[in-house]
């Protein structure tokens, strides 16, 4: 879909009656919970969508990047205390 496409389908979600509107956003939830959709939103936390998305993690080839901070002292310091 085109940006173009989007925003027409959003102008035309202006111009429906509340009654229009109830009766589309019932049948988009019905879609969206039969195909499973929802549910799979609903479980997934924002550390699993940031992983899938590669967001999660050390960066990598980035030059004197660590492999894993927690291996130095230096960024451990006051870990735990308040």
């Amino acid at each position: 879909m085109t940006q173009r496409e989007f925003n027409h389908i959003l102008r035309s979600l202006k111009g429906l009656s509340p009654e229009q509107f109830d009766r589309l956003r019932r049948k988009l939830d019905t879609e969206l919970d039969h195909n499973g959709i929802q549910t799979r939103l609903a479980n997934e936390t924002a550390f699993d969508v940031m992983s899938q998305a590669g967001l999660i993690g050390c960066m990598k080839g980035a030059v004197r990047t660590p492999t894993d901070l927690s291996t130095n002292p230096k960024h451990m310091e006051g870990f735990g205390r308040d």
